[in-house]
């Protein structure tokens, strides 16, 4: 009784182990698109347009954009405090990226990109972790 006692304990400790649990959003997956209007000397011009696979919604508390071009880096945030914004399209809930959701990301008072043919290296995290993605895009 014992023994049986002692092996049943051991298997439900190795069965914590053994069943790992993924991070919502790791699973997750996004996809970028050039956003089709043409790059200017402007501050306002739509850059990218993201679009997120998966099963999890993600939280904007917790979601983290940013882009950067040669060497400049450019935070993302929601309503425009950052060099560059995020607007959302589609969706049912402002407060998270749901998968199938469509955001695009906009210059927002800087000039991020430019030129033609502009070279866009894209990172998104989630609770710090890397979100799989397009790393790069270029914006015409």
């Amino acid at each position: 009784k014992g023994l049986y006692a002692a092996v049943l304990t051991s298997m439900l400790v190795l069965s914590g182990c053994l069943h790992e649990q993924t991070e919502a959003g790791m699973i997750n997956r996004y996809s970028a698109d050039d956003a089709d209007g043409s790059a200017t000397f402007g501050t306002s011009d739509t850059l990218i347009r993201l679009q997120m696979s998966g099963d999890d919604s993600l939280s904007w508390t917790s979601t983290n954009i940013r882009l950067s071009v040669d060497d400049a880096i450019y935070g993302c945030s929601l309503g425009g405090a950052d060099e560059c914004q995020i607007s959302q399209q589609g969706g049912d809930d402002g407060n998270v990226w749901e998968p199938g959701e469509y955001i695009f990301l906009s210059e927002s008072g800087t000039d991020i990109c430019n030129d033609i043919g502009c070279r866009v290296d894209i990172s998104v995290t989630y609770k710090d972790n890397t979100v799989s993605g397009d790393s790069s895009i270029i914006v015409n």
